[in-house]
């Protein structure tokens, strides 16, 4: 199975990295691990999440994942990002830092669908864009040197002792498996024979062996990672955000209404009076003049 992103011309993977690079300069992050600060980030973006657990039928091989909506209303514009939380943790965050770079790259609207048979370039460039925001090329190098002796590759590391890296990185990066596979793979610090062998690993299954080995280094970090939170809705702050909307004008009461009404909240929850608007006003005497 080969790695998709292998695609990318090397033009594509430096202006890749340089938005990753500077926008972790940008947020000062440094090379630190990012892993649940990507809910901060999308917050500090001005990006309203709303969590949606939709149910995956995992036997297919592209199901959503999340979704990237930017509205315009007047000479601004509004951004949404609809997360499955039906799906893991560690999904759920990779899933952000893809739909990071739409946001980035100015994209109106997009749907992301995981899949391993991504053909598209603006998802391979997504991708290559959340696994080097997640885990930088040069950081992954210094965590490569620092368990071999000051050597870049792990190509004379056996499988258990790959699996025993990659769950470590799994567990301080909170990449998904198959993503910090396909590192190791995109820096060539691992032959395409064994490239192979750990893409073929469930990583899931709780028999297996690397699910063992997660246990066993961070159990409580692990087990939530391969956990579908399944929440819905938004925090308070993205709701706050929404009846400011309605304070400063941009939205009205009706409008308000309906988006509070899709997380089951009332406009008396932040001391509303639920009133017509003139704008609901006026359509209702046109109505009436019909």
């Amino acid at each position: 199975m080969d790695n998709p992103e292998k695609n990318l011309s090397k033009q594509d993977l430096f202006k890749i990295a340089e938005l990753a690079t500077a926008k972790r300069r940008f947020f000062d992050i440094g090379m630190s691990p990012i892993g649940d600060n990507i809910f901060k980030i999308i917050n500090k973006e001005g990006i309203y999440l709303i969590n949606l657990p939709i149910e995956i039928d995992e036997t297919t091989d592209s199901y959503f994942s999340a979704m990237y909506v930017s509205i315009r209303e007047g000479s601004e514009y509004i951004s949404f990002i609809g997360l499955n939380t039906a799906d893991y943790y560690d999904k759920q965050i990779f899933a952000l830092a893809h739909e990071l770079y739409h946001h980035y790259e100015k994209n109106e609207m997009h749907i992301c669908r995981i899949s391993d048979d991504i053909s598209q370039l603006y998802e391979m460039k997504a991708n290559r864009f959340a696994a080097e925001f997640l885990l930088p090329t040069e950081k992954l190098e210094i965590e490569i040197k620092e368990v071999n002796y000051g050597e870049g590759n792990l190509k004379d590391w056996n499988h258990s002792a790959l699996l025993r890296f990659v769950a470590r990185l799994h567990c301080e990066y909170r990449l998904p498996y198959r993503a910090i596979v396909r590192r190791l793979d995109e820096i060539q610090a691992i032959y395409k024979e064994q490239y192979e062998q750990l893409i073929q690993v469930d990583a899931r299954n709780e028999d297996s062996v690397y699910y063992q080995i997660g246990c066993a280094i961070k159990p409580e970090i692990f087990r939530h990672l391969n956990t579908k939170t399944r929440l819905f809705g938004t925090d308070g702050i993205n709701l706050e955000k929404m009846v400011r909307n309605y304070d400063d004008g941009i939205i009205s009461i009706s409008e308000l209404a309906d988006a509070l009404n899709l997380f089951r909240k009332k406009l008396s929850d932040f001391g509303i009076e639920d009133q017509i608007d003139d704008e609901d006003l006026e359509e209702f005497r046109e109505f009436l003049e019909e």
